[in-house]
This record gives structure tokens, C-alpha cells and sequence, in this order.
């Protein structure tokens, strides 16, 4: 049980990280056209 739960904390955090590192890459997509 419990390396299930790591494994699915891990999975949890490693989403979010994408999210953010999404996030922040539209944001600077954003930036970018803007200067454009």
C-alpha cells in the first residue's frame, strides 16, 4: 500500500509540474507575440 501511494503522490506531483510548466510556456507564448 504504501508504495502505491508514493507512486500515485509522485504522480500527483509530477502533474502539477506539467500544469505549471504549461501554464508558464503560454505565458511567455504570450510575451512573445506580443512584442511581435
Amino acid at each position: 500500500g504504501e508504495a502505491m501511494a508514493k507512486a500515485s503522490d509522485n504522480q500527483t506531483k509530477a502533474a502539477e509540474f506539467l500544469g505549471m510548466s504549461e501554464r508558464m510556456l503560454r505565458y511567455k507564448l504570450k510575451k512573445y507575440d506580443l512584442k511581435n
